[in-house]
């Protein structure tokens, strides 16, 4: 994913990704911040494929794995049981092309250990509206994403 040139929404028109109906009812109910029982981490769709910009990667499991790890390690709402809980739902309760096997898991953990470091905490909370027209590059560097 090549990003060097564009801002934020530039990005994120040319990423593609799923549609809102189209993600399982499991994952909504575990990975959405309306979700009455959401875990830690929890992201809206649209900040999601932000982070898949930020991040620069696409939407292979591995990816997705490591993407959620990263807004779940970020988030410091996030406990211990919250990791358990969603590694076990997508490892053995997710529907087909969502289920994470154990290599989708050690790019979660990875994922995760990214969030933990990254110096500016709660970017699953954070409005990316607003930062749209920032060069993606630019925002990497506020938020400590280098690669």
């Amino acid at each position: 994913m090549k990003t060097m040139h564009q801002n934020l929404a530039q990005a994120y028109a040319k990423l593609g990704g799923d549609n809102p109906w189209d993600i399982p009812w499991i994952i909504w109910l575990l990975e959405n911040p309306e979700s009455p029982i959401a875990l830690g981490g929890s992201i809206s769709l649209r900040n999601h494929d932000y982070m898949h910009v930020l991040l620069e990667k696409g939407f292979s499991p591995e990816d997705e794995a490591f993407v959620i790890g990263v807004t779940m390690g970020n988030d410091s709402r996030t406990r211990f049981w919250d990791y358990w809980i969603f590694k076990f739902a997508a490892r053995f309760l997710y529907p087909g092309v969502y289920r994470f096997t154990q290599e989708h898991l050690q790019r979660f953990d990875e994922g995760v250990a990214l969030g933990r470091s990254l110096p500016v905490r709660d970017l699953n909370r954070f409005d990316f509206c607003r930062v749209e027209n920032v060069p993606v590059r630019v925002l990497q560097t506020v938020f400590g994403i280098y690669w």
